[in-house]
C-alpha cells in the first residue's frame, strides 16, 4: 500500500528521487510508521502473554501511544502534498489518543513503582530461599524432637506398663496376704475365744473343788486339838493357799468376762458415786485395816455411759491397787474427781502410796501377771483387768507416780454425747 501510495505521489508530479528532499521523507516516513507499528505489535503481544494486570495495563497503554504514533506519521505519508480537513482531524483524535494513553500511564505510575525490579526480586526470592531453608532446619530439627519423644513415649509406657504389671502382681501379693491374714485372723480369734471359754469355764469349775478342799480344811481342823502348834502353822498355811487359788480363779474369771462383747443393753448411764458406795461396800474390812481416807467429787461429770459391772471393776481394781501399795510411815489418802476434756470423760483417782518407777515399770504396767512388789500380796491381773476394760470401751488409760509420794491414775471414758459406736 505504502508503495503504491509512493508511485501515486511520483507520478502526481512529486519529486520522490531517493537523492531529493520528498523522496528522503517519504522514506524517512515509512521506516517510521513501520517501526511505530513493530513496536505497537510487540508490546500488544507481550501484554496478551502477560498475567500481572498492572503490567498488561502498561504495555497496552504503550503499544496505544506507538500506535499512535504511527498512524500520525502514516498520515503524513499520506497526505504529503495535502492538507486537508480529513488529515487534520484524525491527526487531531490520535493526538489525544496518545494524550489520553499518556495520562493513563502517568496514572499507572504508582502501580509501576509498586512492582518490584529484577534485583528487589532476586533478594526477595534469596530471602525466600533463606527462609525456606531456616524452615527446612526447623522442620528437620522438629522432626528429630518428635521422633525423640515418641522414643521417649514408648520407654515410658514400656516402663507404666512393667511398673503396671508390678503393681498388679503386688496387689495380687497382697490380696493373697490379706486372706491368710484373715484366715489367720479368724483362727486367732476362734482359738482366743476358745481359749476365753476355757479359761471361764475351768476358773467357774474349779470354785467347787477349793470350796469343797476349804469346807474339808475346816472339818479336819475342828477334829485335831487347838493347842497343837504345828497343826496350827499348818492350817494357817493350808488357809493361805486355798484364799490364793480362789483369787486366782475369781481374777481368770473376771479376766475372761471382760473379753466378751457386751450387749446394748448393758450399758446405761451409771453414777460415779453410787458405783464408788457399792465398791466401799463390798471391801469394808480392807479399808478399815488400811485406815484409809476416800474424797470423792463428781460434780463436774456425775454419770458416765458405760457398763455398771465394769465401773463397779474399774474402781474395785483402783481402790484395791491403793491398798496394797500404801505407804505404811503416813495414813492412805484416797481421791477420785472426774471432769470434761473433749471428746472424753475423764475419771482422776490420786493416792499417797508408794508409787511406780515409770522409767523401769512403765511399758509392762498394764501386762498380764506382772508384779512389780514382792512384800505384798497381789495376783499381777487388777492394772491388766483397768486396761482391757477401757480399750474395749475406746477408752484409754495413763498413769503419773513418784516413787514416795504417790500415783495417779486417768482414767479417759468417751463421752455419752459423742458417736460411741459398738463396744466390746
Amino acid at each position: 500500500m505504502l508503495l503504491h501510495q509512493i508511485s501515486f505521489l511520483l507520478n502526481a508530479g512529486i519529486p520522490a528521487a531517493p537523492s531529493g528532499p520528498g523522496g528522503l521523507f517519504l522514506v524517512s516516513e515509512l521506516l517510521v510508521v513501520t517501526a511505530y507499528l513493530a513496536v505497537a505489535g510487540i508490546l500488544f503481544y507481550l501484554a496478551l502473554k502477560r498475567d500481572e494486570r498492572e503490567r498488561k495495563l502498561v504495555l497496552v497503554l504503550f503499544g496505544v501511544v506507538a500506535l499512535m504514533g504511527g498512524a500520525v506519521h502514516l498520515l503524513n505519508f499520506w497526505g504529503f502534498s495535502t492538507r486537508n480537513e480529513l488529515i487534520l482531524g484524525l491527526r487531531l483524535v490520535f493526538g489525544l489518543l496518545a494524550i489520553g494513553a499518556a495520562f493513563l500511564l502517568f496514572r499507572a505510575i504508582p502501580g509501576l513503582l509498586a512492582i518490584p525490579s529484577q534485583r528487589q526480586l532476586q533478594k526477595t526470592n534469596q530471602e525466600l530461599r533463606g527462609q525456606i531453608q531456616e524452615r527446612e532446619r526447623a522442620e528437620a530439627a522438629l522432626r528429630e524432637t518428635q521422633i525423640e519423644l515418641e522414643d521417649r513415649v514408648q520407654k515410658r509406657s514400656a516402663q507404666a506398663i512393667m511398673a503396671n504389671r508390678e503393681l498388679e502382681r503386688e496387689i495380687e501379693n497382697r490380696k493373697s496376704a490379706e486372706k491368710q491374714l484373715i484366715s489367720k485372723n479368724y483362727e486367732l480369734i476362734k482359738k482366743n475365744a476358745d481359749l476365753d471359754d476355757f479359761v471361764y469355764y475351768a476358773s467357774r469349775d474349779l470354785k467347787a473343788p477349793v470350796l469343797n478342799v476349804s469346807g474339808l480344811v475346816e472339818a479336819i481342823r475342828e477334829e485335831l486339838p487347838t493347842n497343837n502348834q504345828e497343826l496350827a502353822q499348818l492350817f494357817a498355811r493350808l488357809d493361805d493357799s486355798v484364799s490364793s487359788i480362789h483369787r486366782k480363779l475369781n481374777n481368770l474369771t473376771e479376766v475372761s468376762r471382760i473379753q466378751k462383747p457386751l450387749e446394748a443393753d448393758q450399758l446405761e448411764m451409771v453414777s460415779f458415786a453410787t458405783a464408788l458406795a457399792m465398791v466401799q461396800e463390798r471391801m469394808p474390812e480392807p479399808l478399815k485395816i488400811a485406815g484409809a481416807e476416800v474424797k470423792a467429787d463428781f460434780s463436774a461429770a456425775p454419770e458416765v455411759f458405760f457398763s455398771r459391772d465394769n465401773l463397779l471393776s474399774l474402781l474395785t481394781n483402783l481402790l484395791s491397787n491403793s491398798i496394797k501399795y500404801r505407804d505404811s510411815e503416813r495414813p492412805l489418802r484416797i481421791t477420785l474427781t472426774t471432769r470434761l476434756q473433749d471428746p472424753y470423760l475423764v475419771l482422776e483417782v490420786q493416792d499417797n502410796g508408794m508409787g511406780i518407777d515409770l522409767e523401769q515399770y512403765g511399758n509392762h504396767l498394764f501386762s498380764l501377771f506382772r508384779r512389780f512388789h514382792d512384800h505384798v500380796e497381789g495376783s499381777g491381773v487388777g492394772l491388766y483387768i483397768i486396761k482391757r476394760i477401757m480399750d474395749n470401751n475406746r477408752g484409754k488409760v495413763e498413769v503419773q507416780s513418784v516413787l514416795g509420794e504417790g500415783t495417779t491414775f486417768l482414767l479417759y471414758f468417751l463421752n455419752h454425747d459423742q458417736d460411741t459406736g459398738a463396744r466390746v
